[in-house]
């Protein structure tokens, strides 16, 4: 098999989609998630308030490196995930969070976790293109519930900012609002300033710099250079596979070495530290599928013989682009 042949499996495989496969990444995931919103949904607002205060003074990660306060979280991020999905789901969540903020209006995690519906409320309303392809009519609704985000986080900056997940929501209203580069930047020190080993804060800022969003794909990676500056002291270079890995999935797909500034060498380096720091089958299988997709056959072998097996489809587009991977990895390294 050519590189060429290769290369254009890899893109055709890379197009199709499964969905299957268990990792204790996803065990973590499910459980966190389950606890919340079992929790939330029930009204045992002092029983989050422990978690998410737990998850913040431990900084506690998944096996794969993520802060469990960003799981947490996420659950407000996905109303989606409560059918029937709509203004129905919307509404009920919302109402929740604000009774939580009426029993504990101290909250750190009730303003956060409200201002979060609010945000996704508005994304709800405009959808996720580009603006030419929203509705003249769905513009009023996404700002107002925008501005109702902002408001909520305006008004609890004092206390609830000294939880990292303020800042990632604020700048993701920020990205919403169109708040030019200067401001958006300065949000964005303060934040790592406060807390430089949130990833959730790079994230919101990688969106932010996509194309999708006005941004270049020289911000991007001068985005990251900078993420892995602040993070080398506990992280090394393992920030810079987190960056592109965020970015190859939010934006660039399988194009991210014809379509991005990424350089496989340094990407290369980045995973080598992250799967030391963090040898999780998760961060193993997308090592292995953007070494694949790099067509460095000495590294993608490499990623297969620490999986010893472990192949996680989730982590892959389908399971025969994993296979192909492996075959091809295998062959090259014994010639």
């Amino acid at each position: 098999m050519t590189m060429r042949i290769l290369q254009v499996a890899l893109i055709f495989l890379s197009s199709l989609v499964v969905a299957k496969g268990q990792t204790d990444e996803i065990d973590d995931r499910k459980s966190i998630a389950e606890t919340v919103k079992t929790a939330f949904f029930a009204g045992h607002f002092n029983e989050l308030d422990q978690i998410a205060g737990e998850y913040r003074t431990s900084k506690a990660r998944t096996s794969s490196g993520i802060w469990k306060l960003t799981i947490f979280y996420s659950v407000f991020g996905a109303p989606e995930s409560h059918p029937p999905y709509g203004e129905r789901s919307f509404a009920g969540f919302e109402q929740q969070a604000k009774r939580w903020i009426d029993e504990a209006p101290d909250s750190k995690s009730a303003h956060i976790a409200y201002a979060t519906l609010l945000y996704r409320h508005a994304f709800f309303i405009r959808g996720d293109g580009y603006a030419p392809s929203v509705a003249p009519e769905k513009w009023s609704g996404f700002f107002e519930y925008l501005n109702k985000a902002h408001k909520q986080l305006a008004a609890s900056k004092g206390f609830a900012s000294s939880d990292p997940h303020w800042y990632a929501t604020m700048l993701d209203v920020a990205k919403g609002e169109n708040w030019s580069e200067p401001d958006f930047d300065a949000l964005f020190d303060e934040a790592t300033t406060r807390e430089p080993y949130y990833y959730e804060t790079y994230f919101a800022a990688i969106e932010r710099k996509l194309p999708i969003w006005g941004g270049t794909v020289e911000d991007v990676e001068r985005l990251i250079d900078h993420a892995v500056m602040l993070t080398s002291p506990e992280d090394g270079v393992g920030f810079y596979a987190r960056g592109y890995w965020y970015a190859m999935d939010r934006y660039f797909g399988s194009d991210i070495f014809q379509n991005s500034r990424v350089d496989w060498p340094k990407l290369n380096a980045g995973f080598e530290s992250l799967v030391k720091q963090y040898p999780d089958a998760w961060n193993l299988n997308t090592f292995a599928r953007i070494a694949c997709i790099a067509l460095d056959a000495e590294a993608t072998h490499k990623a297969f013989v620490q999986l010893n097996g472990r192949i996680i489809s989730g982590t892959w587009p389908n399971d025969a682009m994993a296979q192909t991977c492996e075959e091809w990895s295998r062959h090259e390294s014994s010639k």
